[in-house]
């Protein structure tokens, strides 16, 4: 069974043409929004803060369940 992600519908984003289920986190430690999604082609998923984009993990993945390093994982987003 997939793992399920709930997103409110104000932090949910559209998809473009390289990532889907685009949502907004918000930093615990700034007023900074990121943005986790998923790669249409890799299935893997990645956020726009500089640690994934350093190391290809952060804890915004970790904090909601999420593996990095690029790999493939599928989710049920749920938009509530």
């Amino acid at each position: 069974m997939k793992p399920t992600i709930y997103v409110r519908p104000e932090m949910a984003l559209p998809d473009n043409d390289q990532w889907q289920h685009r949502f907004n986190v918000k930093s615990e430690t700034s007023n900074r929004l990121y943005v986790i999604s998923q790669n249409k082609k890799g299935r893997h998923w990645g956020c726009s803060c500089p640690g994934w984009k350093a190391h290809r993990t952060c804890k915004h993945l970790s904090a909601i369940g999420l593996p990095g390093n690029c790999q493939p994982y599928e989710v049920t987003l749920i938009n509530s």
